[in-house]
């Protein structure tokens, strides 16, 4: 896969998160499932925070209330477990464990938050839902003018609630595309590098820089 159409699957990650919002509210979807009616009251916030007038004037309002909701969303925990990978991951300490999903949570926090404003009321068609476990993938499609996007969430009950711990676009995962960059940082350089090229990325992007995936 070239980068150029890397980056365009991954500039949809964020519409991804607004599109099972309008496929579970939708009047024309099939009735909601237990999964979708846990994300519901979220991600129907995220939709009206989106859309809101009130909100596009004011950027760093929006971006803060999007973060507020997106949050709860995502399993950022098993999420950053699997992009750093199992051996980069248990030989990291308890306080390196701790900074690295804090700082993953706030990169992807604010990586989402940007892309989720290019929302434009495309079309969602509702697929299966396969739950086997603790574990349920919703299959979907962004139909958009020009092409159809295939989407599959996969989500991970911990107890409570489910919660989203990998997007699969076009055959291409989220966690696999930032375990590649990870991976290739700390071998090349080392944990800390990765540390700090995180925290340079959430800077830009705090700033307003290119939410481009790439550290």
């Amino acid at each position: 896969m070239t980068r150029r159409k890397k980056n365009s699957l991954w500039a949809i990650a964020g519409l991804a998160v607004v599109s099972l919002a309008v496929l579970v509210s939708s009047p024309s979807s099939i009735r909601a499932s237990a999964i979708a009616d846990d994300l519901k009251s979220t991600i129907d916030n995220v939709i009206k925070v989106v859309t809101d007038p009130a909100y596009k004037g004011d950027k760093g309002k929006r971006r803060q209330k999007l973060r507020d909701i997106i949050t709860p969303m995502f399993n950022y925990h098993e999420m950053g477990k699997r992009a750093l990978g199992k051996k980069d991951w248990v030989e990291r300490t308890q306080d390196e464990q701790k900074q690295f999903i804090d700082l993953f949570g706030k990169l992807l926090e604010n990586s989402y938050a940007s892309k989720i404003e290019s929302y434009q009321d495309e079309e969602i068609v509702y697929g299966d839902e396969i739950v086997k476990g603790k574990y349920a993938m919703v299959k979907t499609k962004i139909v958009r003018k020009d092409d159809t996007i295939n989407v599959d969430y996969k989500l991970i009950n911990g107890g409570a609630d489910w919660r989203v711990y990998d997007f699969v676009i076009e055959d291409v995962s989220m966690i696999r595309n930032y375990h590649s960059q990870f991976s290739k940082i700390i071998r090349k350089d080392s944990f800390q590098a990765l540390i700090d090229k995180m925290s340079k990325k959430v800077g830009d992007l705090e700033k307003g820089g290119p939410d481009g995936d790439e550290l």
